[in-house]
């Protein structure tokens, strides 16, 4: 593979992704110490795919302009 900055970039995400999810995947284990490999791989691909609008910034409150 390709050692361009580019690349490097994308690998870097990359990481920090698989990163993030060991540690929510961690955090389940601690949450439902009882749950089995199957029921944690489940609720890691439903936190995947949500998008609350708290995610995407439109939690409730004042709209800012500020970034705008």
């Amino acid at each position: 593979m390709s050692n361009s900055a580019e690349a490097r970039r994308i690998r870097a995400v990359l990481t920090m992704y698989e990163f993030g999810v060991r540690m929510y995947r961690t955090k389940l284990r601690r949450e439902f110490p009882d749950a089995s490999g199957t029921e944690i791989d489940a609720k890691v691909n439903a936190w995947r795919l949500d998008r609350s609008p708290e995610m995407l910034g439109d939690a409730v409150g004042r709209l800012s302009d500020r970034f705008a």
